[in-house]
């Protein structure tokens, strides 16, 4: 009856806390049918909110039903938040990306150590990230292959009249092989270092209006591209524009491409396409189980040191917390990470979304109201540690471990196992929660997330 009272107590405060704040936050005060405290969106947030530290509570629970304290959830939650940004990270490169050695204003050429077969007359090339210069964009007139002579780490390029070989090499002069390549594109001053890639020209370009997306046709037949691949889109002299694909058509020699954003009104046929290849870390199952397996090997290293070792809840899981965060910090360099617009219609939908009657939608894309998704992940683990602590020997070995942990231990129960499992628990739920925050908020800071 004393439990109950209690909870009743607090179900009555709560009724009175959102009854003064529907009132407060109404104007007037008496029209409480506007109150903003009861828009949809904030019930929707209130809601979530509640959803995720709610599943930390519950892992908690299993810690303190044990007669432990887990000082550390908050760091866990950041820990779990950086590591499935750095386990989803999609990074978009150009194929192939070859990198220079040497760039050589006279003549025209550009240097590329080895034997390199993906280049040949008539490309046309980009070249990038060198020290001094910054971008070029050149039609390819002649590949050639040559054993340079090296001086002083310097190769020894011949004139367009001289021998292509570079002479006959002496002895006790190193000599390598390079890739030659000459092009048509002017370039200023010397430079090293750096990438060159493909780009390819625009054949047309259709700017989006209200009955069809963004078109552009490339030319030739690029059978490498895939949806959710980027074009970076170069000019000369009016910078780059990213525009990333949703359609690809390929025909005889030339591909159609609709783009799932506007890159602007500007582009022409004076722009270049430079494809880049859309490249994930992991998959999601295996991000998610990773983050997971993490959390249990930390939860158990929990258990471990308190039973094993003989080392205090407290002190565990207070150096756990400044030792989490700073992982978490050196992980991402101590800079906010998220996951982008990569994943809002495959996995951002488990901690953003609603279910509504007319079915899913996302936070921020419809104005019905609806059970945001973290309340049914809430309903689930709520319902399966209720049938673990009372419908489970398991769970009345924990319950009997909080009363008095050495009756516990001279009735047979292992209490060590226990304690450990419930380490877990409280660590894994702690994971949970920061992937659905992270989800959520799809931007995850380190040093206050």
């Amino acid at each position: 009856m004393n439990v109950r009272g209690k909870l009743y107590g607090i179900v009555m405060l709560l009724i009175v806390l959102c009854v003064f704040m529907a009132v407060m936050t109404a104007e007037p005060w008496y029209q409480i049918g506007k109150s903003s405290f009861l828009q949809p969106n904030n019930i929707e947030n209130l809601l979530r909110r509640t959803s995720l530290y709610g599943i930390l509570g519950i892992g908690v629970a299993f810690v303190i039903m044990s007669s432990g304290i887990d000082l550390s959830v908050g760091s866990i939650v950041c820990l779990a938040g950086c590591l499935l940004a750095l386990f989803l990270r999609v990074d978009y490169q150009p194929t192939p990306q070859l990198p220079v050695y040497r760039v050589l204003a006279q003549p025209r050429v550009v240097l590329l150590e080895g034997q390199v077969t993906s280049v040949k007359q008539g490309d046309r090339l980009r070249y990038w990230r060198g020290r001094r210069r910054k971008t070029g964009i050149g039609n390819v007139t002649k590949v050639e292959t040559a054993t340079l002579a090296m001086r002083a780490g310097e190769p020894m390029v011949p004139s367009a009249s001289s021998d292509p070989t570079g002479g006959a090499v002496r002895d006790g002069v190193e000599s390598r092989l390079f890739t030659i390549i000459h092009w048509d594109a002017p370039l200023d001053i010397d430079d090293r270092e750096g990438q060159i890639g493909h780009v390819v020209p625009i054949r047309s370009f259709q700017p989006s209006d209200s009955s069809a997306a963004a078109r552009l046709v490339l030319d030739g037949r690029q059978t490498d591209l895939r949806p959710r691949d980027q074009l970076q889109l170069v000019h000369p002299s009016r910078g780059l524009k990213q525009a990333t694909l949703s359609q690809i058509e390929i025909d005889d020699d030339q591909t159609q491409i609709t783009l799932s954003r506007d890159p602007g009104g500007d582009v022409s046929t004076e722009w270049s396409a430079a494809p880049l290849q859309r490249q994930q870390r992991m998959s999601i199952p295996v991000a998610l189980a990773s983050v997971i397996a993490i959390a249990i090997l930390l939860g158990w290293l929990h258990g471990f040191l308190v039973t094993q070792v003989g080392l205090q809840p407290f002190v565990v899981t207070l150096c756990g917390l400044l030792f989490y965060r700073g992982i978490s910090r050196w992980l991402v360099n101590d800079q906010p990470v998220g996951l982008g617009q990569e994943y809002e219609q495959s996995l951002s939908w488990l901690g953003s979304g609603k279910w509504t009657m007319g079915g899913t939608d996302v936070a921020g894309q419809g104005g019905s109201f609806g059970i945001p998704y973290p309340c049914f992940v809430l309903v689930l683990i709520a319902i399966l540690a209720a049938i673990f602590l009372n419908r489970t020997i398991w769970g009345r070995y924990l319950l009997a471990l909080g009363r008095n942990e050495e009756a516990a231990r001279y009735s047979g129960i292992h209490t060590g196992r226990i304690t450990i499992a419930a380490y877990i628990v409280s660590v894994v739920m702690a994971a949970i929660g920061g992937i659905l925050f992270a989800l959520d908020a799809n931007s995850i800071s380190p040093s206050s997330f």
